[in-house]
């Protein structure tokens, strides 16, 4: 990871463990996970990710690739009995060819500088028929409605400071392009929708709560650049108990979910 917007230590671990809980219905209800063999994170972060893909699939065996030292120390401490965790660059992955079943990203790809890179290195180390499953942001969707003004101009400088520090808040849709200029056959490309509304109440109130941490996580880092200041950061607060309070105010997400496995080349 290079220029990590959410910044690191234990209150990042922590949003990082909600925000796999609040979101895995969308990211696992159709991701194929296969049913025997080894399993490949890259980016595995704190290890939340791999904790659900245990309680689905507990024979699997997993292996997760963190970049960060803080985050691999954080892995190895909370899912070091059901996983292997390995500090290291997810583009030059210290692994032989073909000896993964299957490989995953979910919410990395964004926070390289050279996705297509991890994408490649994901397809050398499959197996051939193997599968790399990318779960991957595209941020100009997010959308409060009505709009909140507030809300919406911090997500603007948000992604802006994102790609100033190298990543791609925008990475989902060049999935396909990134996964086929790699030589891979792509199976499926899918929309992975997360929808806040008034006609699931409960549902929403954990949405909202994890918006209001997901934006509050970039706000050190957008301070330092100058992105944003204290009264930006008031108006902020100001629209999220808005769309906390009013059930009328809904919010939608839409990531991208692609399948894909080495070519035959």
């Amino acid at each position: 990871m290079n220029g990590y917007i959410h910044g690191f230590g234990a209150g990042e671990e922590q949003r990082l463990w909600e925000q796999a809980d609040v979101l895995a219905g969308a990211v696992f209800e159709h991701l194929p996970l296969v049913e025997q063999g080894l399993l490949l994170e890259l980016g595995c972060g704190v290890g939340a990710e791999l904790a659900h893909v245990h309680r689905r699939r507990p024979d699997l065996r997993l292996l997760g690739v963190e970049r960060s030292p803080t985050h691999a120390a954080a892995a190895r401490r909370r899912v070091g009995d059901i996983a292997t965790v390995l500090q290291a660059d997810a583009t030059r992955l210290p692994l032989p060819d073909g000896c993964v079943d299957e490989a995953l990203t979910i919410w990395v790809l964004e926070h390289v500088v050279d996705p297509d890179a991890v994408v490649t290195e994901a397809l050398r180390v499959l197996r051939p028929g193997g599968t790399l499953v990318c779960t991957e942001v595209d941020n100009a969707t997010f959308a409060f409605h009505p709009a909140l003004p507030a809300i919406s101009e911090w997500w603007d400088r948000f992604n802006q400071v994102q790609a100033a520090g190298g990543g791609d808040p925008f990475v989902g849709r060049r999935l396909e392009t990134i996964a086929r200029d790699a030589g891979a056959e792509v199976l499926e490309v899918r929309d992975v929708a997360v929808v806040a509304s008034q006609s699931e109440p409960e549902r929403r109130e954990v949405l909202i709560d994890y918006i209001a941490d997901l934006l509050a996580s970039g706000a050190r880092t957008m301070i330092a650049a100058g992105a944003v200041d204290a009264t930006e950061l008031v108006a902020l607060e100001a629209d999220l108990d808005r769309a906390r309070s009013d059930l009328t105010v809904g919010w939608e997400y839409h990531a991208v979910q692609l399948t894909c496995r080495p070519g035959s080349n």
